[in-house]
């Protein structure tokens, strides 16, 4: 069964939120994307993973496979086939920071041998190709390597664990169905999956995915190009570099919706810094943006990936309001604050003065 964590989905952290890439990428139409809310249609949902691939924060998980996990049994297995007939979801489950992390350590083959007679080619074979695309240009910039990809059609060999099929029987295996039909029924009758209280907290504390915590250890375990390249940035999904434009007046609505501090500031909310290889590129930040302050820049630095720093993209100057004492960003003129001012108006409008 497909899970969601609001506490991880964009979609939940503000109604702003464009993000609908779970919705684009499902086969079968089992996901649809509302403001602040995502609805699950688990009866027609058939658990392919490729929601999973696309989703900037890894809130949707499957209970059948732990992509993390595969990865590290993977590489210390000795297959080299990925394949989804064979050990895998569909590989449009595979992100673009898994293949990444994936090639960095392995030289594999990626199995499409099942792609052209699989009933759900559509959308998901055009996404695979984008992975790996996107996937190699990055490997060739980095590592001059690149993900082979071959048809060869592999099935499952080995023959189903007897034991494994008869702890169905046992009352531990019956309980543990007994809770999934239970969670599926319950799942059916509302597909909307609602905010909890531990899910706000959650937000709160900001998380990166594991997909990006597994990449960022492989690439400080690699050895450095030789010399860095730039990338564009309308290449890459999963990271991006930016800059804030001299009209910002450090609302700081951005950093404090950003799900993994790629955007934050400092005690004093003097400065805003980004750290690239904390970056995402759920658009967020963009989202929220009332005055469209942030770019995305157009080349991406792998040196990023290899000497990550955060970057001060725009400083600010705080002052006292002389009216109730309270710090704000002061942008020139009276030195009072926009809640003072704000008042103000309320104040003269009650009264009647212009």
């Amino acid at each position: 069964m497909i899970r969601l964590d609001p506490a991880a989905c964009v979609r939940y952290y503000a109604k702003a939120s464009t993000c609908d890439r779970c919705e684009a990428v499902c086969p079968v139409e089992a996901i649809e994307v509302a403001p602040t809310a995502l609805q699950l249609f688990r009866d027609k949902c058939i658990e392919c993973g490729a929601c999973m691939g696309v989703c900037p924060t890894e809130a949707l998980s499957s209970d059948s496979l732990d992509v993390t996990q595969f990865f590290f049994d993977f590489i210390k297995s000795e297959e080299r086939v990925i394949s989804c007939k064979r050990n895998f979801l569909c590989l449009a489950a595979l992100s673009v920071e898994h293949l990444i992390s994936l090639a960095m350590v392995k030289d594999f083959v990626l199995d499409i041998g099942h792609c052209a007679t699989c009933e759900i080619k559509e959308p998901c074979f055009a996404q695979i190709e984008r992975n790996v695309d996107e996937a190699n240009y990055v490997l060739g910039a980095i590592a001059g390597k690149e993900i082979d990809v071959q048809k060869i059609a592999a099935h499952k060999t080995e023959q189903p664990d007897r034991r494994q099929f008869l702890n169905i029987f046992t009352l531990k295996g019956a309980a543990s169905i007994h809770h999934q039909v239970s969670e599926e029924i319950e799942a059916l009758e509302n597909p909307q999956v609602s905010l909890k209280s531990a899910h706000i907290a959650a937000i709160r504390q900001k998380n990166i995915p594991n997909k990006r915590k597994l990449l960022f250890t492989i690439l400080k375990r690699s050895e450095k190009p030789q010399e860095y390249k730039y990338l564009e940035n309308e290449h890459l999904s999963f990271t991006s570099d930016k800059t804030i434009d001299e009209t910002c007046d450090n609302c700081s609505v951005c950093y404090r919706v950003c799900p993994t501090q790629a955007l934050a500031t400092d005690k004093r909310s003097s400065t805003i810094v980004f750290d690239p290889l904390l970056c995402v590129r759920c658009h967020l930040c963009h989202d929220v943006c009332e005055k469209e302050n942030i770019q995305i820049t157009e080349y991406f630095d792998t040196k990023e990936f290899f000497e990550p720093q955060q970057k001060v993209l725009k400083r600010f100057r705080i002052v006292r309001c002389i009216d109730c004492g309270n710090p704000f960003t002061y942008l020139g003129g009276e030195q009072v604050c926009p809640r003072c001012k704000i008042e103000e108006e309320e104040a003269k409008s009650l009264w009647g003065i212009e």
